[in-house]
């Protein structure tokens, strides 16, 4: 009887404290972050922050700060697909909205994703002109219109390097095809220079196109 009455306590023990780490309060879990957000384990703060998330009382406005801290634990972390979901909720709750925006960017372009980080760095050039962010953002709109810029001026120089003895002749069509491929370059070299005006490699291919094309 005793090893029955043992074996019950036993199961109730473990069932109750089940249901108190399950009757753990959004709260609770958003402390935990925090700690673990101080002690830079961003791993464990993303999973407190968003057991926090899970555990909110509909009824009441989300911790904005909280969705940005959950933000910025995934981009310490590299996982840019929780990242851009929770800055974007950041900036839908008015909370760092510059700064969200800026990293929304930031994860699509290590997402591969160029395009949607042109138009959301574009867009946030546009709607905080005045955020101490901008200068990040037309840095790094800096760096992808020159890029592509040099894509587009090696595209010239290769053409440019089909000429050989033996097709002299065709030099002017040759020319003419390559300019096409400055003229792409010098348009993209110029948008590079309207966010960042000291950007060396975008003035130099401006220099060199106007170089080779006098030749």
């Amino acid at each position: 009887m005793k090893y029955i009455l043992s074996v019950t306590l036993l199961l109730f023990t473990m069932l109750g404290a089940t249901y108190a780490q399950e009757e753990k309060s959004a709260a609770e879990f958003v402390n935990e972050g925090n700690d673990a957000l101080r002690a830079k384990n961003y791993k464990a703060a993303l999973a407190s922050y968003e057991a926090a998330i899970n555990a909110w009382d509909e009824t009441e406005d989300m911790d904005a700060a909280m969705i940005y801290n959950t933000a910025t634990c995934a981009r310490k972390i590299d996982n840019n697909e929780k990242a851009l979901k929770y800055y974007a909720q950041s900036k839908e709750l008015a909370y760092k909205e510059d700064v969200a925006t800026f990293y929304m960017g930031m994860a699509y372009k290590d997402m591969g994703k160029d395009e949607e980080m042109e138009k959301v760095l574009l867009g946030g050039i546009e709607e905080f002109p005045n955020s101490k962010y901008i200068g990040y953002m037309k840095k790094e709109l800096g760096k992808h219109y020159v890029k592509q810029a040099n894509d587009f001026f090696m595209n010239g120089i290769a053409i440019l390097n089909t000429r050989v003895d033996g097709n002299r002749e065709e030099w002017d069509a040759i020319k003419e095809k390559a300019k096409t491929e400055f003229d792409q370059a010098n348009e993209l070299a110029d948008k590079t220079l309207k966010y960042d005006a000291k950007n060396k490699a975008a003035l130099t291919i401006k220099t060199k196109i106007e170089e080779l094309m006098k030749s």
